[in-house]
C-alpha cells in the first residue's frame, strides 16, 4: 500500500517539477558566489556523483530501500525569485505575536509588500492559516511570522488554526474556509499525500492556496514556499566527511514520506555514499518528537558500543539524542574514546547553545521564520485573480543558508557561521 501511494505521489511531484522549470518560476540569481549558488553547485556535484553509483554498500542499501532517488530527482533546486540575494543580518526584528519571543526574520525583504492596506484598501481580505503545533517551538515561530506580516496590513483578517497533527482535521478546516468563501489559504502540511485533495477543492472553488515548508500532493496549488531541505542534508554530509572519514552512524529521522525526511536524509546519503568508511548501525523514525528520539537513541546505545555519529533530521531529534547520550554517560564513547558526533538541522536557540558548548557539532539552519512569505504570496495571488498585479511564482524557493559550527570553517567553499554570528535562532532562550 505504501509503495502504491508513494508512486502516485511521485507522479504528482514530477508534474510540479515541470512547472518549476517555467520562466515564471525560475529567475536568474544576481550573485553567482552567494551561499545559495555555492550550495546549489555542491548539490548538483554530489547528486551527479551518486547517480553513477555509490561505492559504500551500507549507504547505498539504505538509499535504495527507501527510494530516495525518486524524491530527490523531483525536488526543485533553483534560483530565487526576482534575483533576491540573502546576506547575514538582513530582515526585520519583532516580538512574536504567539510565542512572545524576540524574532529576527531573515526574509522580510523577499517578495516584499509595503506596510499598510493591500490591494483594494476599501475591502477586507479573509485569509486562513492552518498548521500543526502551537506547542512546538519551530511551528509556533512559523505562525508568529505569518501573523506579524498580516498585522502590517489593516485590511487583512487572519484566522489561525492548529490542526494538532491530524490530517483529517486540517482537511476539515480547509473545507470550512471554502464554505465561508475565504479569500486565501496558507498551510503547513505535515504529510504530502493527504493534503492534496483539500487543496484541490479550495483551488477549484477559486481560493488561492500557498503551502509553507513541506509539500502537498496537489498539482493545482497556487504556490509552494520551499526551503533548503537539500542543502540541509548535504551540509550534514559534507561536515561529516570533513571531520571524520569513517564512522558508525545511527539515524533519527522524521516520518516516512515527509519532505523533510526524504530530502534531508537522501541528500546526506548522497554526500557520503562514495566514502567507504561509513556504516549504518540503526535507522529510526521519530516523527519530530524529542521523546521518541530519546528512546530510539537509548535503544541504540544499549544495542551498540561503537556508535560514532548521530544523524538527526531536526533539532528536536538532535536534542533528544543528546539527552539520551548524556544520560547514558556515553558522550565520549565513540571508537578510540572520541566524542559521538551529533549532526543537526533547525537552528533553535537551545541547539546553538549546545554547539557553543561543543556537545553538538553542527547544525544546518532551516528557519521556521517564513510564514511572512506565505502571507505575501497569497495576497499577491488574490491580487492577480482581481487583475491588480501579477501572480507570484508557483515555486518560491527560500535561500540556502550556511551551516553553523562552533568555530568558523571553510568546507568545500561554504563559509560557516558561529552561533554568535547567527541572529535568526528561534525558540525560547536557554539558561546556563
Amino acid at each position: 500500500m505504501l509503495k502504491l501511494s508513494r508512486r502516485h505521489l511521485l507522479k504528482t511531484a514530477a508534474a510540479l517539477s515541470v512547472l518549476a522549470a517555467s520562466p515564471l518560476t525560475i529567475v536568474p540569481a544576481f550573485a553567482e558566489d552567494s551561499v545559495h549558488a555555492v550550495l546549489n553547485g555542491l548539490i548538483k556535484k554530489y547528486s551527479d556523483e551518486a547517480k553513477t553509483g555509490m561505492s559504500n554498500g551500507d549507504v547505498s542499501a539504505l538509499f535504495e530501500r527507501d527510494g530516495f532517488r525518486d524524491y530527490l530527482d523531483v525536488y526543485p533546486v533553483g534560483d530565487l525569485a526576482g534575483g533576491f540575494v540573502w546576506k547575514p543580518g538582513m530582515g526585520a526584528s519583532f516580538v512574536g505575536p504567539y510565542s512572545k519571543l524576540q524574532i529576527k526574520a531573515p526574509f522580510t525583504d523577499y517578495l516584499p509588500l509595503p506596510e499598510g492596506p493591500v490591494l483594494d484598501a476599501s475591502k477586507k481580505y479573509r485569509i486562513g492559516l492552518v498548521f500543526h503545533g502551537f506547542n512546538h517551538p519551530w511551528l509556533i515561530s512559523l505562525a508568529d511570522t505569518a501573523a506579524w506580516e498580516a498585522k502590517r496590513h489593516p485590511n487583512i483578517e487572519l484566522e489561525v488554526i492548529d490542526a494538532e497533527f491530524d490530517d483529517n482535521k486540517m482537511g476539515q478546516v480547509i473545507d470550512t474556509w471554502i464554505a465561508k468563501q475565504y479569500d486565501g489559504i496558507v498551510l503547513w502540511p505535515n504529510r504530502e499525500a493527504p493534503m492534496g485533495p483539500p487543496v484541490d477543492r479550495a483551488v477549484a472553488a477559486g481560493i488561492p492556496v500557498v503551502s509553507l515548508d513541506r509539500r502537498t500532493s496537489s498539482e493545482q496549488i497556487s504556490s509552494e514556499v520551499l526551503g533548503n531541505f537539500y542543502a540541509n542534508g548535504l551540509q550534514q554530509g559534507l561536515y561529516l566527511k570533513h571531520a571524520a572519514p569513517e564512522g558508525n552512524i545511527i539515524f533519527n529521522r522524521k516520518d516516512l514520506g515527509s519532505t523533510a525526511d526524504s530530502i534531508r536524509t537522501g541528500a546526506f546519503l548522497e554526500a557520503i555514499g562514495n566514502t567507504p568508511g561509513y556504516k549504518v548501525l540503526a535507522n529510526y523514525h521519530t516523527n519530530s518528537q524529542r521523546t521518541q528520539a530519546f528512546k530510539s537513541t537509548a535503544d541504540a546505545l544499549q544495542a551498540f558500543k561503537d556508535i560514532s555519529v548521530s544523524f538527526n533530521t531536526g533539532g528536536e531529534e538532535a536534542m533528544g539524542a543528546l539527552d539520551a547520550i548524556r544520560e547514558a554517560n556515553r558522550l565520549n564513547s565513540a571508537p578510540g574514546g572520541k566524542k559521538i558526533m551529533i549532526l543537526a538541522n533547525d537552528d533553535a536557540r537551545e541547539v546553538l547553545k549546545e554547539i557553543k558548548a561543543g556537545n553538538i557539532e553542527m547544525v544546518s539552519p532551516y528557519t521556521p521564520l517564513i510564514g511572512d512569505i506565505g502571507i505575501r504570496a497569497v495576497v499577491m495571488h488574490i491580487g492577480a485573480k482581481a487583475g491588480l498585479n501579477e501572480a507570484p511564482p508557483k515555486l518560491i524557493m527560500t535561500p540556502n543558508l550556511p551551516m553553523i559550527t562552533k568555530e568558523k570553517m571553510n568546507i568545500e567553499g561554504i563559509e560557516t557561521l558561529t552561533p554568535d554570528e547567527w541572529p535568526y535562532a528561534y525558540g525560547p532562550e536557554v539558561s546556563g
